[in-house]
């Protein structure tokens, strides 16, 4: 998208954001996995890592609508 100017209308989103959060946490979740206090660690990061999941699809997909808007203006315009 840089090389063709479009950088700005494909901007990352806060999905990206809490993708990576929700990855981070899992992962620290998975190398702790011991229960604390009685609240299952272990399932915990498996949830956040099948939420990671659905929200990198998700973001993929609002990436790729921007980018193919960005792709088909600049080939209507002729650049």
């Amino acid at each position: 998208m840089a090389e063709i100017g479009k950088r700005a209308q494909v901007q990352v989103s806060q999905l990206g954001k809490w993708k990576t959060s929700a990855q981070m946490l899992s992962i620290g979740f998975f190398l702790y996995r011991d229960d604390v206090f009685g609240i299952p660690v272990l399932s915990l990061g498996y949830g956040l890592f099948y939420i990671a999941a659905i929200l990198t699809l998700w973001s993929m997909v609002h990436y790729l609508q921007a980018a193919f808007t960005a792709i088909n203006t600049t080939q209507k315009n002729g650049h």
